[in-house]
């Protein structure tokens, strides 16, 4: 007896159900996939949001650090600071409603900066709501040199 006849031969005692299943399992990756990929579709959306969150905060530091730097610089009083550092920052960048807070002392500048992201991921956005993000900076004062 060779091996091609022991493969028919075990074919043909192989029970019926087992012939079928090959054929039942067909739509079975199909259905796998359908059942996943509102999920994956989810997933790649909050994949997406965090990092648009992400570039917001490097958004806001940068323009943080860049107002700290103009009012360490500039030749001003603490009452004017903060007028500065609002124009540097709506120069720097344009994300709206910002709450700009800039203090100089005779030693440093500081300027922190708030700004609340609402999430538009659906689902997630609805249970998180808002982000509330938070940079800050602080330059050493540098005062022009007076020496004649």
């Amino acid at each position: 007896m060779n091996c091609s006849t022991q493969c028919c031969r075990a074919s043909s005692i192989a029970p019926k159900s087992l012939a079928n299943k090959n054929f039942a399992d067909c739509g079975q990756a199909t259905v796998e996939f359908a059942l996943t990929l509102p999920f994956l579709f989810l997933f790649s959306l909050c994949v997406v949001q965090v990092g648009s969150v992400a570039n917001d905060q490097l958004v806001l530091n940068h323009a943080a650090q860049t107002a700290a730097r103009a009012i360490s610089l500039a030749d001003i009083t603490p009452e004017t600071a903060q007028e500065v550092a609002v124009m540097t920052i709506e120069r720097e960048i344009t994300l709206q409603d910002l709450q700009i807070e800039a203090t100089l002392d005779n030693d440093s500048a500081r300027v922190e900066v708030n700004y609340h992201r609402v999430l538009a991921v659906p689902v997630i956005g609805e249970l998180l709501g808002r982000v509330s993000l938070y940079a800050t900076a602080t330059m050493p004062r540098q005062t022009p040199n007076t020496d004649g």
